[in-house]
C-alpha cells in the first residue's frame, strides 16, 4: 500500500495557487520585503505578508471577515480557501466518513487573546479554529490540530500518512496556516533572530531569519492520480538538548531523516535533493549541516526556500513540501536565493542558481523549539517498489499498529498526585505553585531549570518524572503523544501582558519560548534524555482512546518500546495532568500487565 500526494494548494505573499508560486520562484521573486505595519511591529520589519486584497477576495467567498461570532478570522479564511481549492480540484466530499482534516498551526488565532479580558474568546483556542473551518466542509468531528512548533506541518504529514496506512481513513487533507501579528514578531525579535535584510541560509554572512505568513493544503490518498507523488516515509525526533537552541551535534535531526529514509526503503545514493528548514540563523544552519553529514548526504543538492516565502511557522512544512514535490516532478532544484559564500562547519551542496537534477526521491526536513525535528521522503511513483528497506515492515514502510498495554497511569489535580489510582502525594492546598514546589523537593529533584519553566511545563515535568520512575529505556525507545485544550495560553497571556506594559522592548525570550505547547515535551525530553518522537495535539477535551490509538501506530515504528500519552492542561491556576505509559505488548518490560 502506498500513500500519495494527489492535490495541493498554497497561498503565500508571492500569490495564490501552486502554479503562481512556482512561476514566481522560478522568476527569482521573493515575497519578503520591508514592512511598516503597526499590526506587526512599531518599527520596520522584513517579512513576507499576504496582501490585504487576497484576504478580501477570500472573504467575499467564505462569508466576510470581522470579529463577530460565526465569521471566519484571517487565519480561518486562509485555511478555508486552501481546503476549498482541494475540494474543487478533486471533487472529494469531506462529509464522507473516510475523510479527515489535520490542521497544523503554531499560534492560530492568537491575536484574539486579550490579557485584560476576564474571559478569553474561545476562537483563540486552536481546537476551536479547527472545528470552525472543518464545519464549513461538513467535517465536524473528523479533524484534529497539531501544534508542534515549526515542524507542525511536517508532523501533520507524518500523522496523516500513518492514518491512511492504518486503513482508518482513505483521504486526509493536511492544512497548515499561520498569520503574522505583533505577538509573533515581538517574540522572535526578543531572541534577536530577525534579519534586517533578505535572509541568507547557509551563507557565511547570514544573520537571522525573515518571518512570513502562508497557508497550504495537501491531499494524502490511498488512490493514485496522474501527477501524484508518493509520500513514502516520515519520522519525528527530539534533540533532548535545549528548548530554544538546536543540537550542537545534529543527531536529533539525523535520527528523523534516517528513520524517514528507512520507512521509504531508500539509501543516501537514492536521494536527489534535500529541502531543509534553512532559517538562516547561525545555529540552525550549523546543526543542519552536521545532520546532513551524519546521514551521508553532504554531496546531495540542498536548498532552503525561506528567502522566497519567509519562515511561515506552522504552514512552512506544508507549503515547502508542496514546492519540493513540484521540483521533484519538474526535474529542477531551485537555488537558495542570497547564498554566496559557504558558512557551515560541514560542507553542503548549496547553490544560488537552479540546477537540473535526475529525480527519484527527496527529503523534506524541519526543526523547531522544544528540540523537535521531523522529516518526510517524497518519491516519484516509478521509483517506489512498494517494499521498505526495514525488514519487519511491509509495503511502503507500513507495519500494523502494535498491541499495547498500559503499565502505569499518573494523575495530578487539586493538589494531589495519584499513581495507578492511589494517592501517593498530597498538599493541604490545591494551589499549583505550592504543590509543585513541595512535590519537587519531596522527590529530591536536582534540576534548577525547573524553577525557570512556565507552569504548564512544570506540570508535565512532574507528571513524567513520576511516570518514568524505575523505567529504563534508550534515547530512541520512548515516544511522547501529548495533548491539551488551551495550547500555551497561560504563557501567551504573560507575553501579551509584557507588551501591554512595556511595548515590544519588554518582550522576554524566557517567556516567549514557552508560548508553544510542545515545549512541555521538550523539557521532558531534556530531563529524561528522550530522542524519540513527540507530537502535540490540541483538542477540546481529553480523549484517551484516540491518543492510545495513535500511540499504537507509533509503537510499531523505528524501535519505539514505550509511548507516553498524556493530557497536560494549565490555565490561570487551574491544572490537570493525566499521563499513561504504554508498552508494546510484544516486548518484555518487567512491569506487570495492567490491561
Amino acid at each position: 500500500m502506498k500513500t500519495y500526494i494527489t492535490a495541493a494548494e498554497v497561498i503565500t505573499a508571492l500569490g495564490t495557487g501552486v502554479a503562481a508560486n512556482v512561476r514566481a520562484v522560478e522568476s527569482g521573486l521573493s515575497g519578503v520585503a520591508e514592512r511598516n505595519d503597526p499590526r506587526l511591529s512599531c518599527s520596520p520589519v522584513m517579512a513576507a505578508v499576504i496582501p490585504d486584497e487576497t484576504y478580501a477576495s477570500i472573504a467575499a467567498q467564505y462569508g466576510g471577515q470581522d470579529m463577530q461570532d460565526g465569521i471566519l478570522t484571517r487565519t480561518e479564511l486562509l485555511l478555508a480557501a486552501v481546503i476549498g481549492s482541494i475540494v474543487r480540484q478533486t471533487g472529494i466530499s469531506l462529509s464522507s466518513p473516510d475523510t479527515f482534516i489535520i490542521f497544523s498551526s503554531t499560534k492560530g488565532n492568537v491575536s484574539l487573546l486579550d490579557p485584560s479580558a476576564p474571559e478569553q474568546d474561545s476562537r483563540a483556542c486552536l481546537w476551536r479554529m479547527g472545528e470552525r473551518v472543518a464545519a464549513r466542509f461538513g467535517a465536524a468531528g473528523r479533524c484534529c490540530v497539531i501544534s508542534n512548533a515549526c515542524i507542525s506541518g511536517v508532523s501533520a504529514l507524518v500523522v496523516g500518512r500513518r492514518l491512511v496506512l492504518s486503513g482508518k481513513y482513505r483521504k486526509i487533507i493536511v492544512a497548515g496556516c499561520d498569520t503574522l501579528s505583533r505577538f509573533i514578531v515581538s517574540g522572535f525579535a526578543s531572541f534577536r533572530s530577525l534579519s534586517n535584510e533578505l535572509c541568507r541560509p547557509y551563507d557565511s554572512r547570514r544573520d537571522g531569519l525573515n518571518l512570513g505568513e502562508a497557508a497550504g493544503a495537501i491531499l494524502i490518498s490511498d488512490e493514485f492520480r496522474e501527477g501524484a507523488v508518493v509520500l513514502s516515509g516520515g519520522a519525528i525526533s527530539d534533540d533532548a538538548n535545549h528548548i530554544s537552541g538546536p543540537s550542537r551535534t545534529g543527531d536529533g535531526l539525523f535520527f528523523a531523516m534516517r528513520n524517514a529514509m528507512r520507512e521509504a526503503g531508500v539509501q543516501p545514493d537514492d536521494i536527489s535533493f534535500l529541502n531543509m528548514h534553512g532559517t538562516a540563523t547561525v545555529y540552525n544552519d550549523e546543526m543542519e549541516s552536521k545532520a546532513i553529514a551524519l546521514a551521508g548526504l553532504s554531496s546531495v543538492p540542498v536548498q532552503s526556500l525561506k528567502p522566497y516565502f519567509g519562515h511561515t511557522l506552522g504552514a512552512s512544512g506544508v507549503i515547502e513540501t508542496v514546492m519540493a514535490a513540484s521540483q521533484l516532478r519538474r526535474g529542477i532544484v531551485w537555488g537558495t536565493k542570497g547564498f554566496g559564500t559557504p558558512g557551515t562547519p560541514m560542507p553542503l551542496n548549496v547553490s544560488a542558481s537552479p540546477r537540473q537534477v535526475t529525480m527519484r526521491h527527496c527529503v523534506k526536513a524541519a526543526s523547531g523549539f522544544g528540540g523537535c525535528n521531523a522529516a518526510v521522503v517524497l518519491s516519484l511513483p516509478e521509483y517506489t517498489s512498494g517494499k521498505s528497506g526495514t525488514e519487519d515492515m511491509g509495503d511502503a514502510g507500513f507495519r500494523p499498529a502494535a498491541s499495547y498495554r498500559i503499565i502505569r497511569t499518573v494523575t495530578i489535580r487539586d493538589g494531589k498526585l495519584t499513581r495507578d489510582g492511589k494517592t501517593v502525594f498530597s498538599t493541604g492546598t490545591g494551589e499549583f505553585g505550592e504543590f509543585a514546589r513541595a512535590l519537587y523537593h519531596e522527590r529530591g529533584r536536582a534540576d534548577l531549570k525547573f524553577f525557570k519553566m512556565d507552569n504548564l511545563c512544570k506540570l508535565g515535568y512532574l507528571a513524567a518524572g513520576e511516570l518514568f520512575d524505575g523505567i529504563e529505556f534508550g534515547p530512541e525507545e520512548m515516544a511522547l503523544v501529548l495533548s491539551d485544550s488551551s495550547s500555551s495560553m497561560d504563557s501567551d497571556l504573560r507575553h501579551l501582558e509584557s507588551l501591554a506594559a512595556g511595548g515590544e522592548a519588554a518582550a522576554s525570550p524566557s517567556v516567549f519560548v514557552y508560548t508553544l505547547p510542545n515545549v512541555v515535551a521538550g523539557e521532558i525530553c531534556i530531563r529524561h534524555k528522550i530522542k524519540g518522537e513527540n507530537t502535540f495535539f490540541i483538542s477540546r477535551e481529553y480523549e484517551p482512546d484516540k491518543l492510545r490509538e495513535y500511540a499504537s501506530m507509533v509503537l510499531s515504528r523505528n524501535g519505539v518500546r514505550y509511548c507516553t500519552t498524556g493530557w497536560c492542561e494549565y490555565v490561570k491556576g487551574s491544572y490537570e495532568a493525566v499521563f499513561e505509559l504504554l508498552a508494546d505488548s510484544s516486548g518484555e518490560t518487567g512491569i506487570p500487565n495492567r490491561k
